[in-house]
């Protein structure tokens, strides 16, 4: 009965350790990108009918309603602007209070400069009438994933970002493909924030 519990206790703390990894792993790959913001200017200025800033974003972009991705606008942006990328993510997976990774919610791209909002619950085949692509969100699709928070109040984190070129890919990128191409290439950004629980 001992070598039981022993092995459970064992189990056990292998798990919370590999959880305690995975949140640190976590942590640092949110601090990567965001140190990386910190070199670039932040003065596009990114808003949405669907939700105020830091505001809470509505049913209907939910995993709760239809899963349609909320309306977005950006300006001020740099007059040499080559195409604009949206990223969204959550950085509260599965909790905010013990977050263990990031869940990539949209991936955007090569979206035309005289492009400056794109509609609520704009499909992939509009964004592509429109001039941009869709990248692969985490669940490898090429839609927007509404947000479905399994425990506390998420932010979801819709980044805009001007760039000096167009991105080209061999095939279907991932946010990580898109953000690493998107180095050195970057003239500014802006970023709009809303949650859901």
């Amino acid at each position: 009965m001992r070598t039981i519990w022993r092995i459970l206790l064992g189990l056990v703390l292998v798990v919370v350790l590999v959880l305690v990894g995975m949140h640190f792993w976590a942590a640092s790959g949110r601090n990567k990108e965001e140190q990386k913001l910190v070199a670039l200017n932040k003065y596009i200025r990114v808003s949405s009918r669907s939700f105020p800033p830091d505001g809470d974003m509505p049913v209907s972009c939910s995993c709760k309603g239809e899963e349609r991705s909320p309306e977005i606008s950006w300006e001020n942006v740099p007059l040499t602007v080559t195409s604009f990328v949206i990223l969204a993510t959550d950085y509260d997976v599965p909790t905010p209070a013990f977050p263990i990774f990031n869940l990539s919610h949209w991936v955007v791209y090569n979206i035309p400069t005289a492009v400056r909002s794109l509609p609520d619950g704009v499909t992939p085949a509009q964004m592509i009438a429109l001039g941009g692509k869709v990248g692969k969100n985490s669940l490898g699709n090429l839609k927007f994933i509404g947000p479905c928070p399994p425990l506390g109040r998420h932010a979801y984190v819709f980044r805009v970002y001007a760039l000096d070129q167009l991105l080209s890919f061999p095939g279907v990128p991932d946010k990580q493909v898109v953000l690493d191409a998107m180095e050195g290439h970057i003239l500014g950004y802006g970023e709009l924030t809303g949650y859901f629980q």
